[in-house]
């Protein structure tokens, strides 16, 4: 076992610089730090579906870590935003374990290809929680655009991935709601 991967991020609300240990991210091969993944391959493609279903589970992940991350993280939060950021981190372990049954049931290996932890590093470097909420709500809203793009392009060869990517989008509008609520974000 290799040890933590521990970053030191930005300053955070304190001023003080924050030491984050970043996730175990198995079963996904991750980039080293600062480097971008290779682009994705065509969606119609033999190789397309996979990188979609391989980012999306990835992004989940990367999403659900930080919401659990944040809600311990920031101080002054009440309880309803540190269980809506708890709540939501269920949703997102939700998203990721659907993608990695759609991927096993296609033969999708997550450690085919890297993936970017870029995500994770934005999130975990923002300053406040209202900044993580903002970030996040941008976040989820990228992956519920990209959600119906995939489920719109995918419908006529590939049914069942193309209605998770939209089962997915169309939750992703929950998250977004949800940020703006708890933190008046418009």
């Amino acid at each position: 076992m290799s040890p933590p991967d521990l970053r030191q991020q930005k300053a955070t609300h304190t001023g003080e610089a924050a030491l984050v240990v970043t996730p175990d991210w198995a079963p996904f091969l991750v980039c080293a730090a600062g480097e971008p993944a290779a682009s994705a391959r065509r969606l119609l493609g033999p190789y397309g579906v996979a990188d979609r279903l391989r980012t999306a589970a990835f992004a989940e992940l990367q999403a659900r870590e930080a919401f659990l991350w944040a809600a311990t993280h920031y101080q002054g939060l009440s309880s309803r935003q540190r269980n809506g950021w708890r709540a939501l981190a269920r949703a997102e372990d939700r998203h990721l374990r659907w993608l990695l049954a759609r991927m096993e049931a296609l033969g999708v290996v997550p450690a085919e290809r890297q993936v970017s932890d870029r995500l994770w590093c934005s999130l975990t470097g923002c300053p406040t929680a209202r900044d993580f909420a903002a970030t996040m709500a941008e976040a989820e809203e990228r992956g519920r655009a990209a959600g119906e793009r995939f489920c719109a392009r995918l419908a006529a060869v590939d049914e069942e991935t193309a209605a998770l990517f939209g089962a997915i989008a169309e939750e992703e509008i929950e998250h977004i709601v949800m940020a703006q609520r708890l933190f008046g974000i418009a």
